[in-house]
């Protein structure tokens, strides 16, 4: 239960900052001369963002062995 709650935090915490990176890259399309690293983190935030889903999906349907 305990290690649930830390991967739902992780992707949480993750999650809050690929959204607002994303919302960061939208506004910076509309600004006369917008720059990459937005698009860019946002794409590394939400790269990473799904990659954690998929591990904490895996590790719930005890597809990946633990290391404790």
């Amino acid at each position: 239960m305990r290690k649930d709650l830390v991967w739902q935090s992780i992707i949480g915490f993750i999650g809050f900052f690929a959204a607002l990176a994303l919302i960061q890259a939208v506004v910076n399309v509309f600004q006369p001369e917008p720059a990459v690293w937005p698009a860019l983190l946002a794409a590394a935030l939400i790269a990473l963002e799904a990659y954690l889903i998929t591990r904490w999906l895996r590790w719930r349907r005890g597809d990946v062995p633990e290391r404790d």
